[in-house]
């Protein structure tokens, strides 16, 4: 399994779309701290708050993972390269998981701008701000006021630890819809919906409720050094217990799947 590891990795580094995803969520992370600092320090108007969420964490991981999902595992199905590991004796689970590995790897590093500026900001004596347009890792920078550096460092891991159980989902869609426009336009419109719910959670009571254990509870896109320790353990259980359901329908649906 090792072997389709750096087979899937070394194929989608050697992608041009990879390196674009990279160019663009550094861009948008860089936009996204001068715009938070700004507003913070009073010499951007609190109005652009909008543009700079667009520009969040949030927002570009949503479009980032989907679109990576279909550079690692769509791609194979256009070409039919998704036969060459079956062929070879590789089972079915190894194929998803090696995917899977290789697709975290990745958003780490299409994140790592955001954790980045993340850093910088918390260490700089300076005031952040996106008015309440703040979720993920903008969360952190804007609502953190002090805090260790244990705290800073479990926070942002906790952090980086549900984008990754919340972009999963890609990788069941993308094995099940196997088309690139699809799987972006279907996890847009997920995300979209559970942003929504998270912004009337008073109005969506019951669907707010059963979102809370899921990666896309309100408490989780907005955490911050305040959270508590029994939240962040909470946090990371639920991540992991959903990282491990996502990929056993993934590996159910693709060991049922004809591939042609």
């Amino acid at each position: 399994m090792f072997n389709l590891v750096r087979a899937y990795l070394y194929k989608t580094t050697k992608s041009k779309i990879f390196w674009v995803l990279l160019a663009l969520t550094t861009c948008s992370a860089i936009a996204m701290f001068s715009i938070a600092y700004g507003i913070g320090n009073k010499s951007i108007n609190e109005n652009i708050s909008n543009i700079g969420f667009l520009l969040s964490d949030m927002n570009m991981m949503s479009i980032v993972g989907a679109v990576l999902a279909t550079t690692l595992i769509c791609s194979d199905f256009d070409t039919k390269n998704i036969h060459h590991p079956i062929i070879s004796g590789f089972a079915r689970i190894q194929i998803v998981i090696s995917k899977a590995i290789v697709y975290w790897l990745l958003l780490l590093v299409l994140v790592s701008p955001y954790i980045i500026v993340t850093i910088i900001g918390l260490s700089m004596d300076s005031t952040f701000s996106m008015g309440r347009n703040a979720a993920g890792f903008l969360s952190i920078l804007t609502l953190t006021t002090s805090g260790s550096f244990g705290e800073y460092v479990t926070i942002m891991i906790t952090m980086t630890m549900v984008y990754l159980a919340q972009l999963t989902i890609c990788i069941l869609l993308a094995f099940v819809l196997r088309k690139s426009v699809l799987v972006v336009a279907a996890y847009y419109m997920m995300s979209m919906f559970f942003g929504q719910v998270a912004s009337f959670q008073n109005s969506f009571e019951i669907m707010n409720n059963i979102l809370s254990f899921t990666p896309y509870s309100v408490e989780f896109i907005t955490i911050n050094v305040s959270m508590s320790k029994g939240d962040i353990i909470s946090a990371v259980s639920i991540c992991v217990i959903f990282i491990i359901v996502v990929l056993y329908l993934t590996f159910m649906t693709f060991r049922k799947a004809e591939i042609r």
